[in-house]
């Protein structure tokens, strides 16, 4: 069994990702605009696959998977 761990996107020669939590807590992470800090957006249950397949301009790229 897996579970989605991140997402990964790619645009404008920028890496940004989406971290989902064990608990399916999604945080957006950006290193140019946030620094250090991880940004809550919701629950990955409540969020739609069109929101996810794009992160402002920067499209999915990859998804990482925990095996349990």
């Amino acid at each position: 069994m897996y579970r989605l761990c991140g997402l990964i996107y790619f645009g404008k020669f920028h890496f940004t990702c989406r971290v989902v939590t064990g608990s399916g807590k999604v945080h957006l992470h950006d290193g140019m605009k946030t620094g250090k800090k991880l940004v809550p957006e919701g629950n990955l249950i409540n969020m739609d696959s069109k929101m996810l397949g794009k992160l402002g301009k920067r499209k999915l790229s990859v998804l990482v998977y925990q095996k349990m």
